[in-house]
């Protein structure tokens, strides 16, 4: 297989093949958007034998590789795109989450911080709502055929819990960062219950009309509250922040963790799964890797699993709208993952979420490094 040039490939596409191709989108914001479902539909003519990915028209490159029918179900894909504009932004607009969830039990992590300050970690509940995220897929599915009243009343009656065991690995994970911002001189706030969603899903799924006007909202709460700097956790609500900053010509600014800790000691030998954002969108890979391997963690490299260039998405970000595709994405990145290292580390907790039920001994970067 020839150099991929990333950069110049127009569109996401993956299935199971010899070596799981996943392209990224070049030049927007999403990585499932409707052009994802044109330029499908426009490779259903060679999907037998040879699939073929062709360049954009910057584009140099020509991938080739042996494929199945990877096929979308796009009845099922429209009905879901539906519902996140019926319901999901609808919740955001009233009460800044996706869906109703157990706010109380989701900040029980922490009683220490205070509760107001100019500088908050803002979690967005990624950490602490990982597994709920995953499974909104089939909620939405349970009432797709309803009518937009009643989804809206059935959802009225849901609040998501996360998992005891969950809550307390976010809880680990959570006072661990807190702990080495403040061992790194970065003291910060927390919202706690009033804590907001990112609105990260809106902008994955090329909503960006919605996602737009959502950010005016969710920034505005922002200055209500005289936040002037927020510190991110995970690589989706960075680059969703990121991208409303740009949008609104915000002066808030915004960092993640990992560019502002310098930890002291870390353990073990892993092989490191990239996460697409930190490592293509956000220009954060090397960095990452960096704090690892200063705190004393060993990274375990293969070139054709885990280079920029070459490493594959965990396929998170389109379970929303195909669940089946999402899970063959991930079932043949943990193959790759384990091919390298039994011992897998992750940056992002949706990441987790997707390749932990196919990898045995996996862990997040904040599990392993003081």
């Amino acid at each position: 297989m020839r150099p991929i040039d990333w950069d110049a490939l127009l569109v996401a596409c993956a299935g199971e093949v010899r070596d799981t191709v996943v392209v990224r989108f070049a030049k927007t914001d999403c990585f499932c958007s409707r052009q994802w479902r044109l330029y499908a539909a426009r490779t259903d003519d060679i999907r037998s034998g040879s699939l073929k990915i062709l360049p954009s028209s910057q584009g140099q490159s020509v991938i080739e590789s042996e494929a199945i029918d990877a096929r979308m179900d796009y009845a099922k894909v429209e009905r879901h795109l539906s519902l996140v504009r019926d319901v999901v932004y609808k919740n955001l607009m009233d009460d800044f989450m996706p869906l109703p969830v157990d706010r109380l039990a989701c900040c029980r992590w922490t009683r220490d911080l205070p509760r107001s300050g100019d500088t908050i970690i803002f979690t967005s509940y990624m950490y602490q709502l990982g597994s709920v995220f995953k499974s909104y897929a089939k909620l939405l599915e349970r009432f797709s055929g309803v009518k937009f009243a009643s989804r809206l009343a059935f959802l009225g009656g849901f609040l998501a819990r996360p998992e005891k065991e969950e809550l307390a690995r976010a809880s680990l994970i959570l006072n661990n960062i807190v702990a080495l911002l403040g061992e790194s001189g970065v003291q910060v706030a927390y919202l706690y219950d009033e804590e907001p969603y990112s609105g990260a899903l809106l902008l994955e799924l090329g909503f960006m009309d919605e996602f737009q006007e959502y950010g005016r909202r969710l920034f505005g709460f922002f200055d209500s509250k005289g936040v002037i700097r927020v510190i991110t956790v995970d690589p989706h609500t960075t680059r969703a922040l990121l991208r409303l900053k740009t949008l609104l010509n915000s002066d808030i600014e915004v960092k993640n963790y990992l560019q502002l800790i310098h930890p002291t000691k870390g353990a073990g030998s892993f092989v490191m799964h990239d996460s697409c954002l930190y490592s293509r969108y956000l220009g954060l890979g090397d960095a990452v890797k960096s704090v690892l391997k200063e705190s004393g963690v060993t990274l375990v490299e293969d070139r054709m699993v885990t280079a920029q260039d070459t490493s594959t998405c965990c396929g998170a970000p389109i379970e929303t709208i195909d669940e089946e595709l999402s899970e063959r994405i991930a079932k043949a990145r943990a193959i790759k993952l384990t091919s390298v290292k039994e011992n897998v580390l992750v940056a992002c907790p949706l990441c987790y979420q997707n390749l932990s039920p196919h990898i045995e001994s996996i862990r997040d970067i904040a599990e392993v490094i003081r």
